[in-house]
Parts: structure tokens; sequence; C-alpha cells
């Protein structure tokens, strides 16, 4: 015998999800990275140095936003959960920055201007 009752969506599927507290800082992270990564040869193209500086750029920018991160919006996270600040976003970081370094030098190695 077949059943005539219908049944309710889950609430929780319908109502939405608020962000992850890590959220802000990943695309925070990745933003800065693409303005580092562009940052980084157009600093190249006016004063010219090595890849080796350029490398300390973005590194730096990574720790600038962490310290900005550790004292600014997280400063009241426990302490056995600051290593989560250190990581989040590293990854997609390292991938935009190079990304965007690279895509900009190829820009003008073919000729656009910057």
């Amino acid at each position: 015998m077949a059943s005539t009752k219908t049944s309710k969506p889950d609430s929780s599927a319908t109502k939405p999800q608020p962000a992850a507290a890590f959220d802000k800082l990943y695309w925070t992270r990745i933003g800065l990275a693409a303005v580092a990564g562009f940052g980084t040869q157009l600093l190249d193209q006016a004063y010219g140095f090595d890849w080796s500086f350029g490398v300390s750029i973005g590194i730096g920018v990574y720790l600038v936003s962490y310290y900005l991160a550790l004292y600014g919006w997280y400063r009241g996270m426990p302490r056995e959960q600051q290593g989560k600040i250190y990581t989040t976003g590293v990854g997609g970081f390292v991938m935009v920055f190079l990304f965007t370094w690279m895509l900009a030098f190829t820009l003008q190695f073919a000729g656009y201007p910057l």
C-alpha cells in the first residue's frame, strides 16, 4: 500500500548557512595574493630586480596578513586554534601569487602595457 504522506523538505537545507569563521581570512589572502603578484611585476618593471626579491614580497605580504588577522580579527581566539590562522589559505595564496606574477610577466613580455 502506498503512503499518501508527503515529506517536508529538511529545514536546514533551505536556510542560508552562516559563513565559516575563516572564510573572510581565506578570501582576503586570495585578494592580497593577486595584488602582490601584479605589484611584484610592476616593481620589477620599474626597478629591475632578481626573482628572490619577488618571492620575498610574497612571503612578506603573507606574514603581514597573518599578523593583521591574529591581532585584528582573531584577537580572542584560544591558543590551541591559532595555528589555523597561519595555515588558512596558504596554498591558495601561493598559487594565486605565482599565477598573477607569471601572467603579468607574460603580458609585459608580449608588449601589453601594465
